[in-house]
């Protein structure tokens, strides 16, 4: 069949302003919620007896990731997106039964299934970290290997964070697959370690309200 060549031309024109648009929305759906309310699963990383790393002065991984995640949560909220929180209290996702291995397992299956089922978009998995060497401090944000597109937002969120308080960004990378939960959530993900609990000065820091504030306002700005 021929078709005239102004006619050919508006065709490839209109074709290409649908594809530039659906592009645009799905950047804009991974880099960017300002446009859209979305739902968040937050993840605070250990509970209960699983605490995670353990600070210089004895502070528990698990009782800073859960205060930031409140905090990310309540801003989040407020501005209009559904959270959806894998835990909300002290204690891991298990039944209190079996080896504390055992324990750790069910949790991560627990999560996964409650993140994969949430209808959640986006997921922020909270976490600190700890080495032998205390001398090392700063943020280190991974996202999964699965979703690609969800590296522009993590470098967004390191930087963002890293603005806000100082500490010395390490750079974006893909999750490795021995994260579970990085591996097995179906959604784009980010995990953010949020410093050294290992280092005695930026252990205070995250055991700072105000600090941890900096934090969940620094991460939730990074969506907007």
């Amino acid at each position: 069949m021929f078709i005239p060549k102004k006619q050919l031309l508006a065709v490839i024109a209109a074709a290409a302003v649908c594809i530039t648009a659906a592009v645009a929305l799905k950047i804009g759906a991974v880099e960017t919620f300002s446009e859209t309310k979305i739902t968040v699963a937050l993840d605070p990383g250990h509970g209960f007896p699983d605490g995670g790393a353990v600070g210089a002065a004895g502070t528990l991984e698990k009782d800073v990731n859960l205060a930031v995640v409140q905090k990310l949560a309540e801003i989040l909220e407020s501005r209009g997106n559904r959270v959806v929180l894998t835990r909300t209290g002290d204690s891991g996702l298990h039944d209190g039964t079996g080896t504390i291995r055992q324990k750790k397992i069910a949790d991560m299956k627990k999560r996964v299934e409650i993140i994969n089922s949430s209808g959640a978009e986006l997921l922020i998995s909270v976490h600190m970290n700890a080495l032998n060497d205390s001398s090392v401090t700063g943020l280190h944000i991974f996202y999964n290997r699965a979703h690609e597109e969800i590296k522009p937002l993590a470098e967004k969120i390191l930087s963002s964070v890293s603005d806000a308080t100082g500490a010395e960004a390490h750079g974006a990378k893909p999750a490795a697959d021995s994260l579970y939960l990085m591996k097995n959530t179906k959604i784009p993900a980010v995990l953010i370690e949020c410093g050294f609990l290992s280092n005695p000065d930026e252990e205070k820091k995250l055991n700072n309200d105000e600090y941890q504030s900096r934090i969940a306002w620094a991460i939730a700005n990074a969506l907007s």
